[in-house]
């Protein structure tokens, strides 16, 4: 038996309805965010990676991420 507890992001008043692209969008800001202001071991900006890996298609990320790394994003983080 894995130890494995498979989750999904829980619900945010700020995002009350089903398109669920901002609550993504945002999770994955706030993510960035966190573990800018925090740095990258600070265990409490995962909330919002589980969040936006639960909440967001794949593709998406890999683009966000490409654009990170090349400085093309157009969030501010």
């Amino acid at each position: 038996m894995s130890a494995y507890k498979m989750e999904t992001a829980p619900f945010d008043p700020r995002f009350p309805n089903q398109n669920v692209t901002r609550y993504c969008y945002q999770s994955y800001l706030d993510y960035h965010r966190c573990q800018k202001k925090r740095g990258e071991n600070f265990e409490p900006c995962n909330y919002f990676k589980k969040v936006y890996k639960s909440m967001c298609p794949n593709a998406w990320v890999e683009k966000w991420d490409d654009q990170r790394e090349s400085g093309t994003f157009p969030g501010r983080i």
